[in-house]
C-alpha cells in the first residue's frame, strides 16, 4: 500500500444510492474522507449542512455545492429543485453526485429519496421504504416525509 492511500478513508455512512450516480453519506471532515470521494469518481459534492463544511479548499477537481438548510428540518421545494438540477447536469456528462448533511440521514435522506422521485419515477412512499432499506435512520422527522410526498405532487403540477 502506497503511504498516502492508508489516509484514505469513506466519510461516516458512506452508501451509494444508485451505484456510480448517486452516493449519500454523513460530513466529510477530513481530507481522507475527501480523497476516498475523489477516488470513488463522484466529481461533484452538494452540502446540505451550513453547520458542517467539508474541507473542500484543497480539492480543485470535486465541485461543490451548498443548499444550506437547518438540521432537522426538511428543504424546501426550490432548495430540493436546486439539488435536482445539479444532479441533471451531472448526469448528463456521467459525474457522479454525493450529498451530505452532518449524519447523513435526514436532510440527505430528504434529497435521496427526491432523486429516486424524479429519476427513476418511485412513488415518494416507495421512494422512501427504498432509501430506508439501503440507509437505515433516513429521514428522521414526518415533515422531512412530507417534502418528499410534496415534491412529488410538484412534479405532477408543472
Amino acid at each position: 500500500m502506497a503511504k498516502n492511500e492508508e489516509y484514505v478513508y469513506p466519510p461516516w455512512n458512506f452508501s451509494w444510492i444508485i451505484e456510480n450516480e448517486l452516493a449519500a453519506m454523513a460530513w466529510p471532515q477530513s481530507t481522507a474522507n475527501l480523497l476516498f470521494i475523489e477516488k470513488q469518481g463522484i466529481k461533484h459534492l452538494v452540502t446540505l449542512s451550513p453547520e458542517k463544511r467539508p474541507p473542500i479548499h484543497s480539492f480543485p477537481n470535486l465541485n461543490w455545492t451548498e443548499i444550506a438548510i437547518k438540521e432537522f428540518r426538511s428543504p424546501s421545494i426550490s432548495q430540493i429543485r436546486k439539488f435536482i438540477d445539479v444532479c441533471k447536469r451531472s448526469k448528463i456528462k456521467s459525474e457522479p453526485v454525493g450529498v451530505h448533511c452532518r449524519m447523513g440521514r435526514g436532510r440527505t435522506g430528504v434529497m435521496a429519496a427526491c432523486y429516486l422521485v424524479y429519476f427513476y419515477n418511485q412513488s415518494p412512499e416507495r421512494a422512501i421504504i427504498n432509501l430506508r432499506l439501503i440507509r437505515p435512520g433516513s429521514l428522521e422527522t414526518e415533515e422531512q416525509e412530507k417534502a418528499v410526498i410534496v415534491y412529488a405532487e410538484s412534479l405532477i403540477r408543472s
